[in-house]
């Protein structure tokens, strides 16, 4: 017999979705585009000019012809190229940044919503097993083995039960949007997730490197310091570019023309005197720009380095604290079902055995999340080390 088909999303298949329906990411790559597009206006030449006058007097035939082209005495066409095509490279860099941050997200919605759904499981397995109490406590209460108490007890469980269930069924709902909000679909959108891949109720954490290992992948991996770098020979491109403006712009040309029926032709050079302005202002501010971004330098690499060292304390933390549940919940493993039933055969009261029910549902949600804790740091510092491997 065939087994059925898992429609579920699995992790990888939200990853790939999300580079390519997020509404973010859609965003930035049209942004590049513009980018891409004042590669092309920079670089280009000056264009020629043409002028033609007649006269309009009466009895004259006379016209003049004026073609000029200006002839820049410096590669500005081909600074200003560079300096835009640094900037479109730099550009690609943070959309790269911003692709790391935003499927660091989707893998932590994905095991949010994964854990929601287990979540979920559990309270409706803990309504039903709270129901199958409620029914037996009054089946013993018409044989005279419970008092109206226990059955009075035993229906505010219950209804403490469905009230977690629904509790439940709200987070799985929201973890859902969360995640087809990334996915650049409606929030309410119908969302499944696969029981199958990237996944494990009991994962084996891989014992935690030295921090300077991760950092030293961070600063390597990271396409932000690349991006700063770019953006820098954009701004140095610039500085010299703003500088080359107050030198003055040649332009050859050539005149024909007729006047009394002689026609006439002659060459001209004109020159445009920067006498007035010099281009000071927009040298300051691309000198200003340049300094910005040499500060920025050693800011990001302090914010990279603090990236890092959170995750890394972070993750070590949800590692212990998982190992730690997951020890609890093996104890607790078999410690209602025993209680329930010397609470039926009168070894015990129907307090004590609520009492033990309590912490049974208490440890068992916190190692849920504690789980959902352990797959989130996971992912931060995948995140922070710019590392895209599906866990």
């Amino acid at each position: 017999m065939e087994e059925p088909k898992d429609a579920g999303i699995k992790l990888d298949g939200a990853v790939a979705e999300a580079r390519a329906n997020n509404p973010s990411l859609a965003a930035a790559r049209r942004q590049l585009a513009l980018l891409q597009a004042e590669v092309s206006i920079n670089s280009a030449y000056p264009n020629p000019s043409l002028e033609v006058d007649k006269a309009i007097s009466a009895g004259s035939d006379g016209y003049e012809a004026k073609l000029s082209q200006p002839l820049p005495l410096t590669r500005r066409a081909g600074t200003a190229g560079a300096a835009a095509g640094a900037a479109y490279e730099a550009a690609q860099k943070e959309l790269e940044a911003l692709e790391t941050s935003v499927l660091g997200a989707v893998r932590k919605a994905w095991y949010a919503l994964r854990i929601a759904k287990e979540r979920r499981n559990f309270e409706e397995t803990n309504l039903k097993f709270s129901m199958d109490i409620l029914n037996k406590i009054e089946m013993r209460l018409q044989t005279g083995e419970a008092g109206n108490s226990d059955l009075a007890r035993a229906k505010v469980e219950s209804s403490r039960s469905g009230f977690h269930l629904q509790e439940a069924e709200t987070m799985l709902s929201s973890a859902a949007g969360e995640l087809n909000a990334l996915l650049g679909r409606r929030p309410d959108a119908p969302l499944v997730v696969s029981e199958n891949g990237g996944f494990s109720l009991a994962p084996l954490p891989p014992a935690l490197e030295p921090l300077e290992k991760y950092t030293a992948l961070a600063l390597a991996r990271r396409a932000e310091p690349r991006s700063l770098a770019l953006n820098t020979k954009a701004a140095d491109l610039a500085v010299t570019l703003e500088k080359s403006k107050r030198l003055p712009v040649p332009e050859l040309g050539l005149i024909h023309g007729s006047a009394d029926g002689a026609g006439y032709s002659r060459l001209f050079l004109g020159l445009e005197l920067p006498l007035w302005y010099n281009n000071k202002g927009e040298i300051k501010r691309a000198l200003a720009q340049r300094a910005v971004l040499g500060y920025e330098e050693k800011r990001l690499d302090l914010e990279i380095r603090r990236e890092v060292y959170n995750a890394w304390l972070e993750l070590g933390l949800a590692q212990k604290r998982l190992a730690s549940a997951r020890e609890t919940v093996f104890l607790l493993n078999d410690l209602r079902r025993t209680a329930s039933q010397d609470y039926l055969s009168g070894k015990i009261d129907l307090t004590s055995f609520y009492e033990t029910n309590r912490v049974f549902l208490e440890e068992n949600v916190n190692y849920l999340d504690a789980l959902n804790g352990y797959y989130e740091k996971t992912a931060q510092m995948d995140a922070a080390m710019n590392s895209g491997e599906e866990k």
